[in-house]
């Protein structure tokens, strides 16, 4: 079969970028592509400061790019040898709050730290917790944290529908959580805090323990105070050049809060909610994303990419807060890296052995044959061809409709030669043999992007409709913001059906043009749109590479678009 990339000519450019696995590193989690190039004496880029988010980079921001590739240098994590590579997300709640505060920074329509990471470093995997149904809850880990639902029978709308641990305290502690009030105790994580996960010198979670019950700063005491990777609290005098103070005192923990993470927390900004960009609070409240303070704030000196640095450090109960003066605007308080930290604990330094979940299968895109329509191969070598459930985008074959190649060019950029993760709804395979799946790709549900994006609209076959209640409200802003074909389509080309039977060769035998015999005896499996040919009526939609009529009469309301002129006469071309 054919492929549709080959036919696919200068169409508008799509308003989001192809998407490319990446990972964040740290500390300082601007992230960018970049060659092998010298941003600094005796510093080079290395293959893997190329595990980056650029695709989404504006390109108002490229103006930045010497300073972001100095950051990038300057905030270096390596991934453990277990953190291979991104994953899908494959839950749309792990979606949502992924893309509340994080698809603003992965558009680049702001510079910021990354809550959760440009994308899961895991697949969703289960985990014991002794209040979940089953016993086992679903979890997923981000660079920056691990998101969890615990109980998916509670209410969708409160914002701990999805929670994201007490990680901070767990590797602090050692005492690894296993149900509300289920603890086993185990060694505190050796792992490094912040820093290259190399340095010798640099304090590890475990260094913070005996710090848990210290006493807090004075509030608007200059924080002066260092730590070391022996634990021991020293004074820096020098260190109130930095300007930041005690801001406020939670009597909750009897700890203070630096005045860079208290300002921080309580931020306004540019966030994703309801399909739409807009100004909100960064988090609910100030203590949503963090939990509540456990240590004081600490200078500490590690190196960065071999470059010694200061930094302050502060844990709370879910993540550790870094503040590095050097780091340009934005980007100088950052979320530690403790997702890939408490995975490392938990897997490696611990011994666990993660659980898959079970709820995608991943395979490689192929061939994409148009906008909702495309060829993997699984890794075991099965190939399939996969219908995007839910979803229709206009035709590239027989009749090319308005917007069709566009939509099909959006889809080979983004998922063409990709790892992609398959979800099955109800229905396995439609009657034409094809799989009927979501398509996750990082963090993003394709099929939902497809229509927020204005390349498809919606159609919805039951029982297949897990999420057709959020396709219908990404098209329904697409609509009001004459998003994509509907800005630019005199008439709606989609919504009419599921996907035709796979498509012609690139070089078909032409079809002979057919003189249509006598009206056929009327049948129920015959749409009395085309009177004087049997067309069954969708689903799925045909088009005029399915069926063997051409020049035949049509009436309204053509359900499968022979007729996209409206002249009453059905695949007059081909």
């Amino acid at each position: 079969m054919g492929s549709v990339v080959s036919r696919i000519s200068a169409t508008p450019k799509p308003s989001f970028s192809p998407y490319t696995a990446s990972s964040s590193l740290e500390v300082g989690e601007c992230t960018l592509t970049c060659g092998r190039e010298t941003l600094h004496p005796g510093i080079e880029v290395t293959e893997v400061m190329r595990r980056t988010v650029s695709r989404l980079v504006r390109p108002e921001l490229v103006a930045l790019r010497p300073a972001l590739l100095l950051l990038l240098v300057l905030t270096l994590l390596l991934p453990s040898p277990l953190l291979v590579q991104a994953a899908p997300t494959g839950h749309d709640a792990f979606l949502d709050t992924w893309a509340r505060s994080d698809l603003p920074v992965a558009q680049g329509r702001v510079s910021r730290t990354w809550m959760w990471g440009p994308e899961p470093f895991t697949t969703p995997l289960r985990e014991p917790y002794a209040e979940a149904p089953g016993g086992f809850r679903l979890v997923q880990y981000f660079d920056k944290s691990r998101m969890e639902i615990t109980n998916p029978l509670t209410d969708r709308s409160s914002p701990w529908y999805v929670t994201n641990g007490l990680l901070a305290r767990e590797l602090i502690t050692g005492q690894l959580q296993l149900g509300d009030a289920t603890f086993q105790a185990v060694p505190p994580a050796q792992v490094n805090v912040a820093g290259d996960p190399d340095d010798p010198n640099a304090p590890t979670y475990a260094n913070f323990a005996h710090l848990l019950a210290a006493a807090p700063l004075p509030v608007g005491s200059v924080v002066t105070q260092t730590l070391d990777n022996a634990g021991i609290v020293r004074d820096d005098p020098g260190l109130a050049r930095y300007a930041v103070t005690a801001a406020v005192l939670v009597p909750e923990t009897n700890h203070s809060v630096a005045s860079v993470f208290w300002g921080f927390m309580n931020a306004r900004g540019l966030v994703y909610t309801g399909w739409r960009f807009r100004e909100d609070t960064l988090f609910p409240n100030p203590f949503y994303a963090t939990g509540f303070p456990i240590t004081e704030p600490y200078w500490v000196r590690v190196r960065v990419a071999g470059t010694p640095r200061d930094v302050l450090v502060q844990c709370f109960e879910r993540r550790c807060l870094t503040y590095t003066p050097e780091n340009p605007p934005g980007w100088q308080v950052e979320a530690g890296n403790i997702g890939q930290h408490y995975y490392r604990w938990r897997y490696e330094q611990l011994g666990r052995t993660p659980q898959q979940a079970g709820v995608y299968e991943l395979a490689t895109v192929t061939n994409v044959v148009d906008g909702d329509t495309i060829d993997v191969e699984f890794r075991d070598g099965r190939t399939a061809r996969v219908r995007l459930i839910g979803v229709d985008t206009p035709e590239v074959y027989g009749e090319v409709e308005c917007f069709g190649v566009a939509a099909s060019q959006f889809t080979a950029e983004w998922l063409n030669r990709k790892q992609v993760a398959l979800e099955r709804d109800v229905s396995e395979t439609d009657r034409y043999g094809r799989l009927l799946r979501y398509v996750w790709i990082g963090p993003y549900l394709f099929n939902e992007l497809l229509v927020r994006e204005g390349y498809a609209g919606v159609t919805t076959y039951p029982p297949d409709v897990k999420y057709a209640w959020r396709f219908r409200e990404a098209e329904r802003v697409a609509r009001e913001e004459r998003a994509g074909l509907w800005g630019v389509c005199p008439s709606s080309p989609v919504g009419g059906g599921q996907e035709p039977l796979p498509e012609p060769p690139l070089s078909p035998t032409p079809l002979p043009t057919l003189t249509p015999s006598p009206s056929p005896e009327p049948s129920p499996t015959c749409d009395p749109s085309y009177p004087t040919v049997c067309i069954p009526p969708p689903p799925p939609d045909l088009d005029c590479s399915d069926i063997p009529y051409r020049r035949f009469p049509v009436l309204p309301p053509d359900p499968h678009r022979f007729d996209p002129d409206r002249d009453g006469i059905g695949c007059e071309v081909g």
